[in-house]
């Protein structure tokens, strides 16, 4: 079924990813000098190494660390190193997928993940864990199918990593282990691969590489789970909440999947709707949905979480198109395939016009958002005021932190949330400034009243829109 690599058809998926995902890297970088919420997030949390950042896990912190060592602090790299995750994912996908469709279906599903929104768009957007453990999901695929194939101690050893490594980026990985493993263990095709004593090997590789975490975790499980248990508004025993869970996942997993299934059923029509084969990976990924679907089901029965949003099950469907392609192999030679095809070159044109133009747009609607902000500007205006790039930096706000992180990335930048203890200043000077109303309250906890006042427009903003007004001081 498969190629030589060095055909053509093996090299052109490669080139497609250089091609698109640079294109990405360009036009963020050019596109706007500020940062998202979660960009920044990044900014400021690799300021130094620690085994846990609160309520994410660390590997993305981590491994953006080493990316600002080598490349600098940047726009740059913040772009280059998700884009790298997200080129990543695909290829994982493509590369598993040789193994299981005929070449026509192999590229189109892992390119259909284009048509899964939180993939195709909010990957791009603002997020960053989400974006890292799909993409260590994705690696965790093509090693089980790998695994399936032709068990070897090597490849045992790679998805002890892969686990590991997951749970080092999202906790909800562990739903993702949990689904699969079952999956495979139900399936009589492919249950022997857990028969193997090198699983054990695995399992003791992967208790090394979380060892650090975890003992940081047991030492901060409140500070960690606290935050997750807000977002997913958990509250166990309630009854009364179930309906409201039930509702939430079920508008959450259709914001994920409602595009794909309307495209693909538009396109292929019956097809679509009819799996031509039984194949034991298809049966794998039919359970493994039934698995998923009941594990999502016990978090809200028994967990009483009653919130979900469709980025926290991207790690979870990112596999979806695979599964639809690997039992209908009778597609590959359906007579509207170019429909497809054609289908995701405008989807990923519009999500790359959408990410060069988004600012623009903030600012024709008179909204503008965090892209907006004069980065640069108020970089020139605090060095005009006397600023050396060094001194350490005192803010309220964290996306402003983080951009005077990438503007100032030799000076240590500290965000003084509301309600916190004053931190405390090194001996000599450091710059206190505030933003908005916010910045006004924070100069009222520090109980300085001298400050300069700084008025600034957003980028692309009308002209009649209220400028940012900064309020800073130098504290020696």
């Amino acid at each position: 079924m498969n190629a030589a690599p060095s055909t053509p058809s093996h090299r052109a998926p490669w080139l497609l990813l250089l091609l698109y995902f640079g294109a990405h890297v360009v036009a963020r970088t050019l596109v706007s000098d500020a940062l998202e919420l979660d960009e920044a997030e990044q900014a400021l949390w690799t300021q130094q190494l620690a085994a846990g950042y609160g309520t994410q896990p660390p590997l993305y912190t981590w491994l953006q660390w080493a990316v600002f060592q080598v490349a600098g602090v940047s726009v740059l790299s913040l772009s280059l190193f998700k884009n790298v995750l997200l080129a990543s994912t695909y290829a994982f996908v493509w590369l598993a997928a040789r193994r299981l469709t005929a070449p026509p279906l192999a590229l189109l599903a892992a390119a259909s993940m284009l048509l899964i929104p939180q993939i195709g768009w909010e990957s791009q957007r603002d997020l960053t864990h989400s974006v890292l453990a799909t993409a260590v999901a994705a690696a965790t695929l093509y090693v089980v199918v790998r695994l399936i194939e032709k068990p070897r101690p090597v490849l045992y050893l790679a998805l002890g990593l892969c686990a590991a490594l997951g749970l080092l980026s999202k906790y909800s990985f562990a739903v993702y282990l949990a689904a699969l493993g079952l999956a495979v263990l139900l399936s009589r095709d492919t249950r022997p691969v857990l028969r193997s004593p090198w699983l054990i090997a695995a399992a003791l590789l992967a208790l090394v590489v979380l060892s650090p975490h975890a003992l940081w975790l047991l030492d901060n499980w409140q500070l960690a789970s606290a935050r997750t248990l807000e977002k997913l508004d958990a509250s166990p025993g309630l009854a009364g909440g179930v309906v409201r869970g039930l509702s939430s996942l079920l508008g959450a997993t259709l914001a994920t999947l409602a595009a794909l299934v309307l495209i693909l059923a538009a396109i292929f029509g019956r097809a679509a709707w009819t799996p031509a084969t039984a194949s034991p990976h298809c049966r794998l990924w039919g359970r493994y949905l039934g698995l998923l679907a009941l594990l999502m089901l016990a978090l809200v029965v028994v967990g009483g979480a009653t919130h979900f949003k469709g980025r926290w099950l991207q790690p979870l469907l990112f596999m979806a198109p695979l599964a639809f392609f690997c039992c209908r192999p009778q597609l590959s030679t359906h007579p509207r395939l170019y429909w497809l095809r054609g289908t995701l070159v405008v989807f990923a044109l519009l999500y790359l016009f959408m990410a060069s133009m988004r600012p623009v747009f903030d600012g024709w609607r008179n909204r503008p958002d965090e892209l907006n902000e004069p980065a640069a500007e108020l970089a020139l205006a605090l060095r005009s005021a006397g600023y050396d790039g060094h001194a350490p930096i005192v803010t309220h706000d964290a996306v402003l932190g983080g951009v005077l992180r990438v503007r100032f990335p030799q000076a240590q930048v500290v965000v003084w949330k509301d309600g916190a203890p004053a931190p405390q200043a090194k001996p000599g000077a450091h710059l206190l400034i505030g933003r908005g109303e916010a910045g006004r309250t924070m100069f009222d906890r520090a109980g300085t009243g001298d400050y300069s006042l700084l008025r600034l427009r957003y980028r692309h903003a009308h002209p009649g829109h209220p400028p940012i007004e900064y309020r800073y001081t130098l504290v020696r």
